[in-house]
């Protein structure tokens, strides 16, 4: 609706509330689903003093940046940056770590869909022009309090009583614990995205609006590689340090994340101009480029969250924070040497060599720990029938998207049965054998 020049204030925003939203959080996404999964009884005393010590960051942090935004940055992007400060309540009353700690993602599931369906409709209802950013991030606040909203009626109906309750002497310990987790994330928010910050330094509004368009698709991937990073824990915390179960479980998972995220990759890559014209239009084809770059990112971070799920779940929070220190620097490094001589391009590049070296590090310290990654014999399965997916798509070369999608979709599984990369049994589902 808004063009290039219009979604970059917002995808600039956006961006930088993400670290605010690391604060607010403050790692108990992923430590508190750990804790909780170690000893469920503690639901009732945790939940409560948490909540008000993250409502309390909310606060703290919403009112700083409505400061600094309306004073330092210049319309929209400073009332638009001011008013995503609104989300930041809604991530602090989420209960999202509870139910994943339990392992009942389902009410989650249903709350986010709600949550996001409302963001939907009220940003078509509401936004015409320019001058409708500022509904952009109220209509996120309004759907993520839906979110939140749900997620802790769902709990009362369960029987837990949490409410919210000024504690922070009972939570002390855990937020000491979960510090370096919130500096992992703001180190890898920094990997994520600084290219959005220094694209803008180095080029106009409509270049970090075409960057952004190609990172909505990469970062809705990325999104459901956290989720299922999420989903790992509380198992991996109930096998245990050190058992057989431990290890098969995280070699199996390193095999279902390269099986699904080598196929992403390489169809991606082919059919980036078709997905960028069917999802957001002809003019912004500039963004393609950026997209058959961007996309290899994937298979790679979703090997990395396989190992930050182990080491989390081993509590060696201290490890994960290594995986980003020296990456967060090489990132800087290599925006500031190509996005000069490349744009959006050299961007791209710059992220898909950072994640490399994030995910190199995260195996290294998961094996440190005595959790072997998947041994190179395991990956030929999908490889071939990731190599066939591209031969289908690049000499069919099918126009429309989601007949490419079908295409590769039909080749890619085709081969993994033919080589029994997947396993049909009769009255079961369908085995994965890599």
């Amino acid at each position: 609706m808004l063009g290039a020049d219009g979604y970059g204030p917002v995808a600039l925003a956006a961006g930088i509330t993400l670290y605010l939203a690391q604060f607010v959080d403050f790692g108990i996404e992923a430590i508190g689903i750990r804790d909780i999964a170690e000893d469920p009884g503690r639901t009732e005393s945790l939940a409560p003093a948490i909540l008000g010590q993250r409502l309390f960051l909310a606060s703290v942090v919403a009112v700083l940046n409505a400061v600094v935004a309306l004073s330092l940055l210049p319309a929209p992007e400073g009332p638009v940056l001011a008013t995503y400060g609104l989300v930041l309540f809604p991530i602090a009353l989420s209960t999202r770590w509870i139910h994943v700690g339990h392992e009942n993602a389902r009410p989650v599931a249903v709350a986010r869909v709600a949550g996001e369906v409302l963001m939907l409709l009220m940003v078509l209802a509401l936004v015409r022009e320019a001058s409708d950013l500022v509904q952009v991030p109220l209509s996120q606040f309004a759907g993520d309090m839906l979110a939140a909203v749900l997620l802790l009626s769902w709990l009362k109906v369960r029987g837990f009583r949490v409410g919210v309750r000024w504690n922070p002497r009972l939570v002390i310990g855990i937020f000491r614990r979960a510090w370096p987790l919130v500096a992992h994330a703001l180190l890898g928010l920094l990997i994520y995205n600084s290219d959005l910050i220094f694209i803008r330094g180095f080029e106009d509004r409509s270049a970090v609006g075409y960057y952004a368009v190609a990172y909505t698709l990469i970062s809705f991937l990325l999104n459901l590689g956290v989720v299922y990073m999420n989903s790992l824990l509380p198992t991996l915390t109930r096998l245990g340090a050190g058992s057989d179960a431990e290890k098969r479980f995280v070699k199996a998972s390193y095999a279902l994340v390269f099986a699904a995220g080598l196929p992403t990759a390489i169809g991606g890559s082919i059919l980036a101009g078709q997905i960028i014209e069917t999802v957001f239009g002809a003019s912004y084809a500039p963004a393609v480029a950026a997209l058959q770059i961007l996309i290899w990112s994937i298979p790679v971070s979703l090997f990395r969250n396989v190992a930050i799920a182990a080491l989390i779940a081993r509590d060696r929070p201290d490890r994960v924070l290594s995986t980003t220190t020296g990456s967060a620097v090489l990132n800087i490094l290599l925006n500031v040497s190509l996005i000069p001589l490349l744009g959006i391009t050299g961007a791209a590049w710059a992220t898909v060599a950072t994640e490399a070296m994030r995910t190199t590090l995260a195996i290294r310290y998961a094996r440190d720990e005595g959790l072997d990654g998947l041994p190179v014999s395991r990956l030929w399965k999908p490889v071939i029938a990731g190599l066939a997916l591209g031969s289908a798509l690049l000499l069919i070369q099918p126009q429309n998207v989601w007949l490419g999608v079908a295409l590769g979709a039909a080749v890619y599984l085709g081969v993994l049965l033919a080589v029994r990369g997947i396993v049909l049994r009769r009255g079961e589902l369908p085995g994965i054998r890599l």
